[in-house]
Parts: C-alpha cells; structure tokens; sequence
C-alpha cells in the first residue's frame, strides 16, 4: 500500500486565491459539541466561514459551562487565516488569533499577529499576573513549512487536498507545524504540552471505524489526539485520552 507523506517547503510571502479548494470545506457552518476534561463538562459553540473578500479563513469558539442556569462564557477565541496557494497547492496561512480564558473569574487574553516582512509572530498579552502581560515578537521556525493554527487543523489539512488523497490511498501523514492559538494560557490547561507557539506535528490518516467515520490522529510533542473527519473537512468528535478529554458533536444543534 503506498503511502502519502505531505511535507510542503513553501515561504511565509507567498499567498494567493484559494479558487481550487472544495466549496464545502468554505461553507458557512456553525455546530454544538459536548466538552468534557479533566476540569469538567462544557458546551462549545464553533462557527466556521469565509469572507470571500478579504480572502479569510474564520473560526469562531465558544465553551460555556455545562449548566443550564449559566451562560456565561468561560472561553472564546477567533482564528483568522488567509486561503491562498503556491505552486497550485492550496493552503491556509495563520493570520491574526484571539484568544480569551477565565480562571477564577479572571480575564486572561492574548492576541496574535503574523509579521510576514520578519517572518515572526507578535504576541500581545493581558492578563492579572506579571509574567503574562506586555508584548514580544517570536521569530518562525527557520526553514520553510506548513503552519496551522491550533483551532484549524482539521481544515487546514483538508484545504491542502491531503484529507481526500489519504482516504482514497487509504494512508497517508502529513506534516507541519502548529500554532497553539491559545498561547501560553492554552498550555496551563492541559499537562506536558510543550511550552513554546510552534510545535512540529503529524496529521496521520488511521483508517475507517465501523460507521465509516474518518479517523485522523495528531502527533505532537508527545500527544496523540484523535480526529473523526466530516466530508466537509470538519471534525465530529475529538479524542484526547491522556488529558481526559474529549469533544462529541451535540445531538442538539
């Protein structure tokens, strides 16, 4: 059986239209999902859509508790990447994140920018504690690859056209790397994350369970999270055991 290894040398400047990606991974969507970790049970909102003009790839998350009697929101975020291509190859190019989380009722927030010209993210901070506020500029990994943020990397993989190849192969791994959007906040949440933005990953393809659902597992920095593919490149469940996780499409939407 041969297999499809996705490793893509491409430079930060280069961008384009994205007119050959599949309209579907583009649709307007909003799903519901029920959260559970380790700190408890949740609600999660996630609205994808694109605007054609601007040529922005968005994500928009929301996780409330689990309650009835709250609706106050205990995170949000918003990713923003720029559909483009090189060399024909269709892709998404991290742009600018936000990314919002209370603890003990506190805000902490973070917001991040490509600088394309210095091939570096701006990081902006705000939060109660000393350490995690001010400004600093983080330099990209040198050489050249694929970045996805966090939040994306289920549409990220399928934009590129890996999703469809894999699954038609029946194998296949892509790498790249990702931006956790919800840096440094995101890494106090979970254990043995690693502790800096980008991390080098695998997004492999596992094959068909028996409702013939799609199963990916993302590899990095000693983590496997499993990945249930829709057809239009979004996720209906993800799996991450060791952190207790896991995050199911709501029969409720």
């Amino acid at each position: 059986m041969n297999k499809i290894i996705i490793f893509f040398l491409l430079s930060l400047t280069a961008c384009s239209s994205g007119e050959q990606v599949s309209s579907s991974i583009l649709n307007n969507r909003r799903t519901k999902y029920d959260l559970t970790d380790n700190a408890g049970k949740f609600k999660v909102e996630r609205e994808v859509f694109y605007q054609k003009k601007n040529n922005d790839f968005i994500i928009k998350r929301k996780v409330f508790s689990k309650s009835k009697k709250s609706t106050n929101i205990l995170e949000k975020s918003i990713t923003i990447s720029k559909l483009g291509k090189v060399k024909k190859l269709p892709l998404l190019r991290p742009s600018v994140s936000q990314y919002s989380v209370w603890f003990d009722g506190k805000k902490y927030f973070s917001e991040m920018k490509v600088d394309v010209k210095k091939k570096a993210i701006v990081l902006r901070m705000k939060s109660p504690e000393k350490q995690w506020n001010g400004q600093k500029t983080i330099k990209f990994p040198k050489g050249n690859g694929v970045f996805c943020f966090y939040s994306q990397v289920a549409e990220c993989a399928s934009v590129t056209g890996f999703v469809k190849k894999a699954v038609e192969k029946g194998a296949g791994k892509m790498r790249f790397y990702i931006l956790w959007d919800g840096y440094p906040y995101f890494q106090e949440q979970y254990l043995n994350l690693p502790t800096e933005i980008f991390t080098p990953a695998i997004f492999q393809y596992d094959g068909k369970n028996r409702k013939q659902e799609i199963r990916f597992t993302l590899k990095a920095g000693g983590q496997s999270i499993f990945y249930f593919l829709k057809k239009n490149g979004s996720f209906s469940k993800k799996f991450w055991v060791s952190q207790g996780f896991s995050m199911v499409e709501s029969d409720i939407q």
